[in-house]
């Protein structure tokens, strides 16, 4: 029978085993993670100096750490050793196959050793990790594209501008390349259904001179391209592009006909108009506190407001008080027709009425200078004729030059009821 002084030593022997093996194993495991430690900054050392012998050591310390492959994969793929930078990057991703990161540059250096199967089922593999990401999508949809395979890769590389749009662009452009010009392959293989896809193909359409296409995009785009189309707008006006102009502007103003030409736009002024924006409205050309205008439901011509333009003082007279811009057919014969009254006009440059090229300002027609009074309305005709290169005038309120810039006038002016028609 045992006693209790003979368990004694058993127990302190079992004590003093089981506290050795603690310590060893606690000295091992504080000896390998300074190992890892240090391979960890042999590695980092080894990207900053690009040292390929700093990354071996490391990768030889630490070889089931995926960074550590991947520094001396990075570092032999700058020195141009692809092949070792094969085998490196594949020992990343497989010691951490769920770093899409791994993936793709594993894919990178399998696509330039020519292992084109190889470097497509690496970027599927980013993919299938990260398909939130743009960069997986735009890597492999570059590969299937060089692989000849069109569809499946704009396919990958329209995923890759949804979820980063400032691709698009370059998106655009490889299509565009591979297209030989051909508007409708680039349409297929970008397949715009964002407002960002939109303004990107409008933007590349504009700079290619392609203006019905980029018209076609920024109308497509909808209410997410309101500041692109405004931009468009004046740019196209500027450019002398007015039917183009016109399909744009008609898109914030569905009221508009749908055939624009010889149309004014609020003719009687029955309603308000913002006088600041480009297009095929009224606007105010000519700012100064010494001309107001306003709608005036006194004494109209026909409907409920004329316009009342009141002169109180110096204003430049080579600026249109008022102007319309508005399509008209080439080579066409035109009458205009518009009622006017006046009260206590003075003025060294009294106001008429112009119609002049859209495009060169050359006058096609004008009327004599308004009278200092009426006694009421009275009916204004004038005739003019387009050229056969004029797809668009502007109807403007002018003044007679003075011989000081800044010639004051003073009373006022009412206009009402234009129309335009062909004779």
């Amino acid at each position: 029978m045992k006693t209790e002084h003979n368990e004694k030593p058993v127990l302190l022997i079992v004590r003093f085993t089981v506290s050795a093996l603690v310590m060893i194993l606690l000295s091992l495991a504080t000896w390998w993670n300074g190992r890892a430690g240090f391979a960890r900054l042999l590695s980092t050392y080894a990207a900053k100096s690009n040292s390929i012998a700093a990354a071996q050591t490391a990768s030889s310390l630490s070889p089931n750490d995926p960074e550590t492959h991947y520094v001396q994969g990075a570092i032999l793929e700058a020195a141009g050793d692809l092949p070792a930078a094969v085998v490196e990057y594949a020992e990343a991703a497989r010691l951490r196959a769920d770093d899409y990161v791994l993936w793709l540059s594993l894919a990178r250096t399998r696509e330039l050793t020519g292992n084109t199967a190889g470097a497509l089922a690496a970027s599927r593999e980013a993919v299938a990790l990260a398909p939130q990401y743009a960069q997986p999508h735009w890597q492999l949809g570059n590969m299937l594209v060089r692989a000849g395979q069109l569809e499946e890769g704009f396919k990958e590389l329209r995923l890759s501008g949804r979820n980063d749009p400032s691709r698009l662009p370059a998106i655009i452009d490889l299509a565009w390349q591979l297209s030989a010009n051909d508007i409708e392959f680039i349409k297929r293989a970008i397949q715009p259904q964002t407002p960002d896809s939109y303004k990107a193909l409008a933007e590349f359409f504009k700079k290619k001179n392609k203006l019905t296409e980029a018209v076609e995009m920024l109308r497509a785009a909808g209410s997410g391209a309101e500041p692109e189309r405004r931009l468009s707008l004046q740019e196209l006006i500027s450019a002398g592009k007015f039917t183009e102009a016109a399909g744009l502007w008609s898109m914030d103003h569905p009221e508009a006909s749908q055939n624009m030409e010889s149309q004014f736009r609020n003719p009687g002024f029955e309603q308000e108009s913002n006088l600041d924006k480009p297009g095929f409205d009224w606007r105010q050309d000519n700012k100064t506190d010494s001309l107001s205008l306003s709608l005036d439901p006194n004494q109209t011509k026909e409907g409920h407001t004329s316009l009342r333009i009141d002169f109180n003082g110096a204003s430049n007279p080579g600026v249109p008080v008022i102007s319309q811009l508005i399509l008209v057919a080439p080579g066409t014969r035109y009458q205009l027709q518009f009622a006017a009254r006046s009260e206590g006009l003075v003025s060294g440059g009294m106001p008429y009425l112009v119609v002049v090229n859209a495009t060169s300002n050359n006058v096609l027609g004008q009327t004599g200078l308004f009278p200092k009074e009426t006694s009421g309305w009275q009916d204004y005709v004038l005739d003019f004729n387009s050229a056969e290169n004029i797809s668009a005038v502007k109807v403007m309120l002018r003044r007679v030059a003075c011989s000081s810039s800044t010639c004051p006038v003073f009373g006022h002016l009412w206009l009402d009821n234009f129309s335009l028609r062909k004779l």
